[in-house]
């Protein structure tokens, strides 16, 4: 009796010093839960879930904080939902909407579990995206996040690579030489965070070691061999280049010859290094024509998932079908589970959901293009940093097509956007007169 009392005090202290968090400091309270969840997950500490009617995961205790904060923050501020948040908000509630419908047809355990595919991409963008009554986010402080995001997930793969780490059971694959040791999800954090460490040594000219931060990134997001994460990392550093390279012309050749000599050193010192590389990218490169490749296996579940869309009625065609309604069906694998947010919300939340999709999208690309360049003189700080987020945004753009997203994607889109809010501070205005003034109005730090 003495260890259950315990047990309940413990979660009721636990629970009241979370409020306090989401009160007084909803930033952190954010950031942890969204890094927490994201940690346990890539460790699989709860993989298994726990049976409650529907089965619930760690994802899912994290949503309810993170929605349970949006509130806390709208309350007490006295704040409504950001126009450009109302596209992330309708998914949302298409989602409550589908689950709802599904309850009656399906039950509680298929309508629960088959909304969370997306209820787990938008919920982090939406809560990040309400915080901006009390955070501000300029892009090169997140530019800083990201790189440290990378570093502490290519610590891990490392770490599993050379045996300290247990590599998860899903993960383990005897038809490569070196294992993927990070879902793609994870890995696309490091092709990010390699987007913005290049972006900060271009713009920013910061400390040498940062390079080796780089290097380190990029080997790894080869070794890990996610094809996608390769392609979307490859659009958004292009998308970068072209953006920036009239610029700064100097800096791009300081960075191409930085990275020549760097692999020619490797290849004196070890030519093994080499032909590892050249055959991992190989392989993985044939893969695609081979037998081993999961393309056309899922392009033909998105045909057979689109053709389902408007084979149905007018009200599934419109909203989709009620949540759950793929537990009874006999479809195919691939069009159930779809390995693409686009065709998958479409098959789910129908016409309205896929558009609803595309105008969030679109209306955070269009505020990430309103940099107008960088130069001296202009009024506000901060205005070159436009090309970091738009690469960012079309690399997780791209990243989309072969892959739904998760926490982690939905909580870039939403730090893109908060920082697509920063208004950069006056030439005028000092650094602290500008965080005392935020912080006075909102009792939140101000986030540079």
């Amino acid at each position: 009796m003495i260890i259950a009392f315990a047990q309940y005090f413990a979660i009721l202290v636990a629970g009241l010093v979370l409020f306090l968090l989401m009160w007084h400091r909803p930033g952190w309270a954010i950031s942890a839960t969204i890094s927490l969840a994201a940690l346990l997950d890539c460790f699989q500490v709860g993989a298994r879930g726990v049976d409650m009617g529907v089965n619930l995961y760690i994802d899912d205790a994290a949503g309810a904080v993170l929605l349970l904060t949006v509130f806390v923050v709208l309350i007490r501020h006295r704040k409504g939902i950001p126009l450009d948040a109302v596209p992330c908000a309708l998914l949302l509630a298409l989602v409550a909407l589908n689950f709802t419908r599904g309850l009656g047809a399906f039950g509680l355990r298929a309508a629960g579990n088959y909304t969370r595919n997306l209820s787990m991409f938008a919920v982090p963008a939406f809560a990040i995206m309400l915080l901006r009554p009390v955070v501000s986010v300029e892009t090169r402080r997140l530019a800083r996040w990201l790189g440290w995001a990378g570093i502490i997930l290519c610590a891990i793969a490392v770490l599993r690579w050379a045996g300290v780490l247990s590599m998860p059971v899903e993960l383990e694959d005897n038809l490569r030489e070196v294992v993927r040791a990070l879902p793609s999800d994870y890995a696309m954090v490091i092709g990010q965070a390699f987007i913005a460490v290049i972006y900060l040594q271009i713009v920013g000219r910061r400390a040498g070691w940062w390079w080796a931060v780089a290097g380190m990134l990029g080997v790894a997001i080869i070794f890990l061999q996610h094809r996608s994460v390769w392609v979307a990392t490859a659009a958004g550093l292009g998308w970068l280049a072209v953006r920036t390279a009239r610029s700064f012309p100097v800096p791009w050749l300081s960075v191409a010859a930085t990275g020549a000599v760097a692999m020619g050193l490797v290849v004196v010192a070890d030519p093994t290094v080499a032909t590892t590389v050249t055959s991992v990218v190989s392989a993985n490169a044939l893969e695609t024509q081979g037998e081993r490749s999961t393309w056309e296996w899922r392009v033909q579940g998105f045909v057979e998932a689109t053709d389902r869309v408007f084979a149905g009625d007018a009200t599934d065609m419109v909203i989709g079908p009620p949540a759950g309604w793929a537990a009874n069906s006999n479809a195919s694998f691939a069009s159930k589970h779809i390995h693409d947010r686009y065709v998958d919300t479409l098959a789910n939340y129908g016409v309205f959901g896929l558009a609803t999709l595309i105008v969030w999208l679109g209306v955070l690309a269009k505020r990430a293009s309103r940099g107008r360049g960088r130069t001296t003189t202009k009024r506000f700080r901060g205005e070159s940093d436009s090309p970091l987020l738009q690469a960012l945004l079309l690399s997780e753009l791209v990243y989309l097509i072969p892959y739904f997203g998760g926490v982690l994607q939905g909580a870039s889109l939403g730090l893109i956007w908060l920082a697509t809010q920063h208004k950069g501070l006056p030439l005028e205005t000092g650094h602290f007169a500008q965080v005392r003034t935020v912080s006075q109005r909102t009792n939140e730090f101000a986030v540079r």
